[in-house]
């Protein structure tokens, strides 16, 4: 009699059990080990993320780095008597790859036809982000498939010559290399200004921003304090961070000329960049 009644009991149970539809891809964060058979299309992949932190180590507290602010005075490095403002800095980075321990270099599967201004387009992996002190959101740079012991990061700090002949008109509102107005990154009949500084090299009345644009992009790589692990179906997290005193330090501001100030600017661009951290989420 308790035999019939188990079998019973079993029939009724496997008679109501509906199979559990879910993620089964294990490359995917929102794998999921209960479900029993694939949903369509459900499955969620790795985002690469970049974060992008600006701060200075003032001259005088070297050991102290806390974020920067516009139209606050900082102290110079090589005058510590003298004071100028920083306004702006608003740049490109781009063809971001991970730099894995057998030196393969991995980037992000999204990709976009860019359309140029000569009426050609190419083909181009969608690895963009722009950064600015008033941007304070992490740069979603696109989906990324990878596992394995990394040791570092490589990217080119601005735009490549083809990227900026690109028309920017055709471009989707929102993208990274989108105008939409922002005069700091763009200007109409000049194009893309892929770094742009600006400093009032003194702090009297009437001082006068001096802008710095460099179009030729910086390639640069920075290795990471250890090789990091890292695993299929998670997020990648990866902060940078510029430290504008060290790209400000070897600037004279009561005495170097404008010339003079943009080539020490330009020989710390890859110095004054270093990564703060990568994480898994």
């Amino acid at each position: 009699m308790r035999f019939w009644l188990f079998l019973l009991v079993l029939f009724l149970f496997v008679g109501c059990y509906e199979p559990k539809e879910g993620c089964l891809d294990l490359e995917a964060t929102n794998y999921d080990v209960s479900a029993d058979d694939p949903c369509p299309n459900c499955c969620k992949y790795p985002v690469l993320s970049l974060l992008f932190q600006h701060h200075i180590a003032p001259a005088n507290q070297p050991d102290t780095s806390m974020t920067i602010f516009y139209n606050k005075k900082y102290q110079s490095v090589l005058d510590t008597n003298h004071y100028f403002y920083f306004d702006r800095g608003r740049f490109f980075i781009s063809d971001l790859k991970l730099v894995r321990e057998d030196g393969l270099e991995i980037g992000v599967q999204d990709s976009f036809w860019l359309p140029l201004l000569g009426g050609d387009s190419v083909y181009l992996e969608d690895n963009y982000s722009k950064h600015d002190r008033e941007i304070f959101a992490a740069a979603n740079l696109g989906t990324v498939r990878t596992d394995g012991q990394f040791t570092g990061v490589k990217f080119l700090l601005g735009l490549s010559p083809t990227v900026q002949q690109a028309w920017v008109d055709t471009l989707t509102a929102g993208h990274p290399l989108a105008a939409e107005n922002d005069s700091l990154s763009y200007l109409d009949g000049v194009g893309y200004l892929p770094v742009h500084l600006s400093i009032r090299p003194d702090t009297l009345p009437g001082t006068l921003p001096i802008d710095f644009v460099f179009t030729e992009g910086k390639q640069i790589s920075l290795d990471f304090e250890q090789p990091t692990s890292i695993d299929r179906g998670f997020n990648i997290k990866l902060t940078l961070r510029m430290n504008y005193m060290t790209l400000f330090r070897d600037i004279d501001f009561k005495n170097d000329s404008e010339a003079v100030m943009r080539e020490k600017i330009d020989s710390q661009l890859s110095n004054a960049i270093s990564v703060t951290s990568i994480k898994l989420e």
